[in-house]
């Protein structure tokens, strides 16, 4: 506002000036003259009087037009200026206060190659708004660094519209200054534009989070006049404004049937009027009630609902409107039924819940007390059932519990009882086993193993493709974990303990297993609770370490190395990944682990990229399918190179087959972005997973490598033989590298050489070495 006060200011100064000049020019022109004049026809003056008298004339003769044209402009000059000034201080402030008393945020924004940068803002409501400072709004990354992250991609897309000329009007979340999401109507102008391009835009910012806030509050109330129950809204006098489909499913009267009568239409007359009396006490009192009423159907018919009335008041307290919400309760055996279900009953696979399962379990240890012969419990659990809910949605999950149900329904005796506690878990309640525990134990195992096999087989599951469905097969296991009991010996809820432990410890084996409980498992979870821990405390502490394993290839020479990490515990000393590894997969601390694995490989990567001797060294670094899943994996891998300055071309991220069997598209989608940056990709324990060759050949890889499986018995094994020839046979026709690792032996490395692998990796060359050994072989190899 101050810069239009002095530019109006700085017009007016030109003009008057130009005038003042002329004005000027003019007088003493006119002065010259009339001295002249006077010298030329008046006699000189003989003394001082003469001369004061011709002074006098003089100033007579000029002064007027000094008056005129110098003393007059100026004064009016002056006060134009005055007043031009006051009024655009005046509308100055005016403009500041109206700004300032509404919600409005204005930038003035100033484009360089097509990047804006802010120039002004009108600080107040910044801070009102969002909390920040003017000095802060001024950074350049400011508005960028705010931006809520899931609305950035369509705000700068809507962005670029006017680097084309056109305004933009968009709508996204933006970080108050307290850690609060605050949502913006932005509305973006050209103000200005230099040889064809825009130069200044000007932003409006409204605050919009009490709207949004309210379209929420719609959304959900209209949600809520969805339900299955009737739904009524009357005003103060009980003239109905508003009903929903439920309440004309159950009366048979339409909206427009009803809207603007009384609820009179409805009664059945099987009330006295003392009731209606009652119930409108209570509600003018309370603002609430409920009970049972009849009422009466369009055809005539009579029923009888369970009504709840609320009352809705104004901010006086006075009453606006009324809500009834009711419901057909005059099939009260069915409702006893309905009831029932709920109470013991899964919704959704209709086998017993939680609260049936521990009658059942209370009963077979009864019957088990009386008979003299065992029971078991079996406690099953689907496995990576979390990543297929999180891959395809709930719906794929519910297919398969449902699935899952129907088959364990068909291989269990009537007698018995399957439960669904919740998620993916089930319990069976196995009744009128041997006598004898060994013989009781033979039983159930058999009956385990054979429920394992029929989990095992392959699922036919509908997937919405295109407003269609289509088929898929899919496939799953289940960890089973058995406890017997012999009458009263055990609670119900230490049976459940056991059996859930032996669960997990089946989980522990591999997955895809049944294991039947021993005491010592309690002592071992114990044990592995410490473990965790600990392995918490050692990420903080910086308790773990990277080796590193040479590859090598057909000439001895060396390729490159695979990072394995390692824990040394201060109390445990060095501890095994296999004992680690498996803890951290299950307790989410392989995310934490994995990233810092993944950091220091880059760092050391760094290192040796620097010198000429190790520039050309790959680094291998294995990565869980828990890293793989994050939706923020490929952003983590990319920064972490950036920061270490690491060389892409020189970092393999190693997979195993096993991710491939869910998302496959989000694995390509990841693997073809970092793979455009130089990041290279090997399939680790190639052979033992179920990935399909259709989706093989459409993966990015650079490498298969032959698991250490295959090779160890590959000299005397005539399968593992052809296994790892297949492998370096399809690598090959994929335009792949094959590298086998676990070699121990030079006839090992001869045999695999004779199939066509020539990189390797193994004890024949080394152990996984510390960094500081492992810089020494590079010296000495």
């Amino acid at each position: 506002m101050k810069e239009n006060s002095l530019i109006y200011g700085k017009t007016i100064t030109v003009g008057a000036i130009r005038r003042l000049v002329f004005a000027l020019l003019c007088t003493i022109f006119i002065g010259i003259a009339i001295t002249q004049w006077s010298i030329q026809t008046i006699e000189p003056p003989q003394n001082w009087e003469d001369y004061a008298l011709y002074a006098t004339v003089i100033l007579c003769l000029v002064l007027p037009g000094i008056y005129l044209f110098e003393v007059r402009p100026m004064t009016f000059l002056i006060n134009r200026l005055n007043r031009a000034e006051r009024t655009a201080y005046i509308t100055a402030e005016y403009l500041n206060s109206v700004i300032s008393s509404s919600s409005v945020i204005l930038f003035s924004m100033r484009i360089v190659d097509e990047q804006m940068y802010p120039e002004w803002v009108s600080s107040d409501n910044l801070k009102n708004l969002l909390g920040y400072s003017e000095e802060e709004a001024m950074q350049a990354d400011w508005w960028l660094t705010h931006l809520h992250e899931q609305d950035r991609d369509h705000v700068l897309a809507a962005s670029e519209k006017l680097f084309r000329g056109e305004a933009v009007v968009c709508e996204y979340r933006f970080k108050h200054k307290n850690g609060s999401v605050i949502w913006i109507h932005d509305e973006q102008k050209l103000i200005s534009y230099k040889d064809g391009k825009p130069t200044h835009v000007v932003c409006m910012w409204y605050d919009i989070s009490k709207q949004k806030k309210s379209d929420q509050e719609l959304r959900i109330a209209a949600h809520t006049f969805d339900l299955h129950e009737g739904i009524m809204v009357t005003d103060a006098d009980n003239i109905i404004q508003r009903i929903n489909p439920a309440f004309t499913q159950i009366t048979g009267y339409s909206e427009k049937e009803l809207v603007g009568k009384t609820l009179a239409v409805l009664r059945a007359d099987r009330q006295d009027a003392q009731i209606y009396e009652a119930m409108w006490e209570a509600v003018k009192q309370n603002g609430y009630w409920d009970g049972e009423l009849w009422n009466k159907h369009k055809n005539g018919e009579i029923y009888l609902e369970w009504l709840s009335i609320t009352a809705i008041k104004d901010d006086k307290g006075r009453i606006t409107n009324h809500i009834g919400i009711f419901y057909d309760i005059t099939d009260k055996d069915g409702m006893e039924e309905r009831i029932r279900a709920l109470a013991f009953y899964d919704p959704l696979t209709k086998l017993a819940n939680r609260r049936l399962l521990q009658d059942r379990i209370d009963q077979a240890t009864v019957a088990s007390a009386r008979c003299r012969q065992h029971g078991a419990l079996l406690f099953l659990d689907l496995d990576r059932f979390k990543m297929l809910n999180e891959t395809y949605g709930h719906n794929m999950g519910d297919q398969l519990l449902l699935a899952v149900a129907q088959r364990l329904q068909a291989n269990v005796r009537e007698g018995d009882t399957i439960a669904r506690l919740g998620g993916d878990e089930f319990v069976m309640v196995i009744n009128s086993l041997d006598r004898y525990a060994a013989k009781a134990a033979n039983q159930v195992l058999k009956l385990a193993e054979k429920l394992r096999d029929v989990l095992a087989k392959p699922y036919q599951l509908a997937v919405p493709l295109n407003q269609s469905q289509v088929s898929i097969t899919y496939h799953s296991s289940a960890s089973i974990g058995v406890v017997l009991f012999l009458g009263h010996g055990s609670s119900t809820e230490e049976l459940m303990k056991y059996a859930d432990l032996a669960m997990y410890e089946a989980k522990r084996s591999g997955r895809n297993a049944v294991c039947i409980f021993d005491p010592g498992m309690q002592s071992d979870i114990i044990t592995r609770s410490g473990l965790e821990a600990d392995m918490r405390i050692g990420l903080q502490e910086k308790q773990f370490l990277l080796h590193y394993q040479p590859q090598v290839n057909a000439d001895g020479q060396l390729m490159g190395s695979e990072a394995l990490v390692r824990w040394q515990h201060p109390v445990l000393g060095m501890v095994s990944p296999a004992d680690f590894i498996p803890l951290a997969e299950e307790s989410g601390l392989i995310l934490a682990l994995g990233l810092w694995v993944l950091e220091t490989a880059c760092i050391q990567l760094a290192v040796w990229n620097r010198q000429q001797k190790t520039a050309h060294l790959t680094l291998a670094v294995n990565v869980s399918a828990h890293q793989f899943r994050q939706d923020n994996f490929v952003n983590q891998v990319l920064t972490v190179l950036e920061r270490t300055g690491a060389n892409p071309k020189n970092l393999k991220l190693e997979l195993t087959e096993s991710m491939l069997v869910y998302d496959v598209e989000g694995i390509i989608s990841k693997m073809s972005i970092l793979k455009e940056k130089g990041v290279g990709f090997a399939l680790d324990d190639f052979g033992t997973g179920y990935s399909s060759l259709s989706y093989l050949k459409r993966l990015p890889l650079d490498q298969l490598k032959i698991d250490q499986g295959f090779v160890r018995d590959i000299l005397d094994d005539a399968n593992d033989a052809a296994i790892s020839k297949m492998i370096v046979a399809l690598a090959e026709s994929m335009g792949l590298s094959v590298i086998a690792e676990g070699v121990e032996t030079n006839e090992q490395r001869s045999f695999l050489a004779g199939q066509g692998c020539y990189a390797y990796q193994g004890y024949l060359f080394s152990c996984p070495l510390a960094l500081e050994a492992f810089n020494e072989f590079i010296e000495q190899y």
